[in-house]
């Protein structure tokens, strides 16, 4: 291991300042990308058609980005001006909000300025990555370490964000945005290297299968994405299934997705050992078997108590794909983690984005509660590849100069 720069001995021995950079990118884009449904609908009085305009554009921006930004990432280039692009596009399109909000300026600087600043989240993981192989860490704990602070970020930011709405309303909002974009900067411009870049160029480029994409990285992609659409049609049809369907009170999502949220947290923490134990391949198998018993079970329900148990069990199988997943991906090309990690990044989003469409085609023709029993059928997709997949082959693996 080479000897590594003073910035970089101040993360080494300072962790918690690099998590504060990646807490606070969650809880920027956690607090502005839920409610922008009820922006446009509700304070731009827009119809439904120009939301779904938006979030596809944004979303084909985003991927575009962590394409790219993996590439250079891979290809030496160094990941704070990187990241500094990702934070300062979201800086703009909060003050642009702030100052002239309107449908037209969402088109014209909204779907760019939210498509790059979402890729944040692929550039902080990559960051992380080589962080952690860097100062010796276990890259994979190190990822769960990530988990935790982008869960949290979820955790904290959508439910600020609809008191302040409630409140308030959306100037609020932006003039919030902002203000949590610039400590986000800040912290970025005060802790990440200047200099850190990946260390395994070398290694890339004498690789003659290194200019491709291995065929095992997507399909261990598959998984990740089918986990992440089930967990997105229970986030979209939930809602309704509860209050509409079952009758409860309007309160009851709430409570169900802050169980969910919480004990997500809690498996991230505690998935640790038993991931160093059984292995990332295990872990993500027992997610997808969590996912098949909580999709076979929640349409049962019938109380709130039964509701909020369920989703305990939601919770835990969504929290070990969403932090067990990344190392799982990157072990499939340790000698590209930029590009494995946008590749996990995009199946997370692409599975959302997947999952919301289920929700919308499926319960066009029958029930919410259908549309949620369907998940079943991703969940068991997950489970089949995960018990075929075959391990990382040895020249997938990245020898660190």
């Amino acid at each position: 291991m080479n000897p590594i720069s003073s910035p970089l001995q101040r993360l080494d021995k300072f962790p918690i300042l690099f998590f504060a950079v990646m807490f606070f990118g969650a809880f920027s884009i956690a607090f502005v990308i839920p409610l922008l449904s009820t922006y446009i609908i509700e304070e731009l009085q827009e119809p439904a058609f120009n939301l779904a305009l938006v979030i596809g554009g944004f979303s084909v921006v985003s991927l575009a980005t962590n394409r790219i930004f993996g590439g250079l990432i891979d290809g030496g280039n160094r990941v704070k001006p990187l990241l500094l692009i990702n934070i300062c596009a979201f800086t703009v399109h909060a003050l642009i909000q702030l100052t002239a909000p309107s449908y037209l300026s969402l088109i014209i600087f909204g779907i760019p300025l939210i498509g790059i600043s979402a890729g944040a989240l692929s550039t902080m993981y990559s960051t992380g990555r080589l962080i952690a192989e860097q100062t010796g860490r276990d890259p994979g704990t190190f990822n769960l370490h990530m988990r935790i602070c982008l869960s949290l970020g979820w955790v904290f930011g959508p439910p600020a964000a609809f008191l302040l709405y409630g409140t308030y309303g959306f100037q609020e909002i932006h003039l919030a945005a902002a203000i949590s974009a610039f400590i986000w900067l800040t912290l970025c411009l005060l802790f990440i290297p200047s200099t850190l870049k990946t260390h395994i160029k070398k290694h890339a480029q004498e690789n003659s299968t290194a200019d491709t994409v291995p065929m095992m990285l997507l399909i261990a992609c598959v998984p990740v994405f089918a986990l992440s659409a089930a967990n997105s049609v229970f986030f979209s049809a939930g809602p309704v299934y509860f209050i509409k369907e079952m009758g409860l009170s309007v309160s009851v999502p709430g409570w169900a997705f802050a169980t969910k949220s919480l004990f997500e947290v809690i498996i991230i923490y505690f998935a640790i050992k038993p991931t160093q134990r059984i292995g990332e391949r295990n872990m993500m198998l027992l997610s997808g078997l969590g996912a098949m018993l909580f999709f076979a079970t929640i349409t049962s329900a019938n109380s709130v108590e039964q509701v909020l148990m369920l989703c305990i069990i939601e919770g835990m199988y969504y929290g070990i794909c969403a932090s067990v997943g990344i190392t799982f991906i990157q072990n499939y090309a340790r000698h590209k983690p930029g590009i494995a990690t946008s590749y996990f990044v995009n199946a997370i989003f692409v599975g959302g984005l997947a999952g919301n469409v289920l929700t919308g085609l499926v319960a066009s023709y029958t029930t919410f509660q259908n549309t949620i029993l369907s998940s079943v059928v991703l969940a068991a997709l997950a489970t089949l590849i995960l018990l075929v997949i075959k391990p990382p082959q040895h020249q997938q693996l990245a020898q660190t100069s």
